[in-house]
């Protein structure tokens, strides 16, 4: 009896079989890498996978007007303007939101800092929750969108899950489901869910806002096992960092009490 090879080419057929039903990466260009050793190689596709869907919840403890966590908002913000500078070109984003609150907008001067130009953005401020989810799912069938966006406050099922992600396979286009933590179900069609949370971000060296920081854990990933980090966004590169230790200095030290050699010292510490 003989053994079957690694590279034997119905194996290697087999396999891409396998993954085109469960709608997963097959190439580089269906990746999108972070960028960061520590949570590319954590992911089993070197980088998150394009043309499906991503579940992101954000932590409770500080929810916007719109019932989501800032933090899960920019992080996802942030995601797409990466996705959108890979591909080069004048792509749309689409972001679903049911308009059952007064503030059914996203603060554009923000976005735009992350990288995600408003005029690539199209709102659809859905009457409810279900009729943002039918448009959430249009959209993502659609493959001149580049991604789509969908805030929902309230636990979705296990089949409108799937349905989100097969119209992502359909249309080639990458899916993130944004929901606050308590919305969150325990079972997923998604591909990867991520948990995010606001992080203290570094003193800046002159006044005004430091980089914006997230606790990010991923919470649940085919093929994968669960990790947590803390990250940072740089805005001159529109990158993710690892952030760095405060390296025990205090906070009022920054930016007003410090030298000049001290600020430069502290810039090479948390660079």
């Amino acid at each position: 009896m003989h053994g079957v090879s690694g590279t034997s080419p119905k194996l290697e057929a087999l396999r891409e079989q396998i993954q085109k039903i469960e709608g997963l990466p097959r190439t580089s260009e269906d990746i999108l890498p972070f960028g960061l050793a520590d949570i590319d190689e954590a992911l089993p596709w070197g980088g998150l996978p394009l043309a499906c869907l991503h579940h992101v919840v954000g932590e409770d403890d500080a929810l916007g007007a719109c019932g989501f966590a800032p933090s899960a908002v920019t992080f996802v913000a942030a995601l797409t303007a990466r996705l959108k500078a890979r591909r080069k070109e004048c792509g749309t984003v689409l972001w679903c939101l049911p308009r059952y609150k007064a503030a059914d907008t996203l603060y554009g001067p923000a976005l735009n800092t992350l990288g995600l130009s408003e005029d690539a953005l199209v709102l659809a401020r859905a009457k409810d929750e279900t009729e943002a989810l039918w448009a959430m799912e249009e959209g993502l069938c659609c493959p001149d969108i580049d991604a789509v966006i969908g805030s929902l406050a309230s636990p979705l099922s296990l089949a409108a899950e799937r349905r989100l992600q097969l119209a992502a396979e359909r249309g080639g286009t990458t899916g993130f489901l944004l929901q606050p933590g308590l919305a969150a179900a325990s079972a997923s069609a998604a591909v990867t869910r991520w948990r995010v949370g606001a992080a203290p971000s570094a003193p800046p060296l002159w006044p005004g806002l430091g980089q914006t920081r997230w606790t990010l854990t991923l919470d649940r990933c085919r093929q994968g096992t669960p990790h947590s980090w803390t990250v940072e966004w740089c805005d001159e590169t529109c990158t993710f960092r690892l952030a760095a230790p405060l390296c025990d200095r205090s906070l009022d030290q920054f930016p007003g009490q410090a030298s000049a050699h001290e600020r430069t010292s502290a810039l090479r510490a948390v660079a």
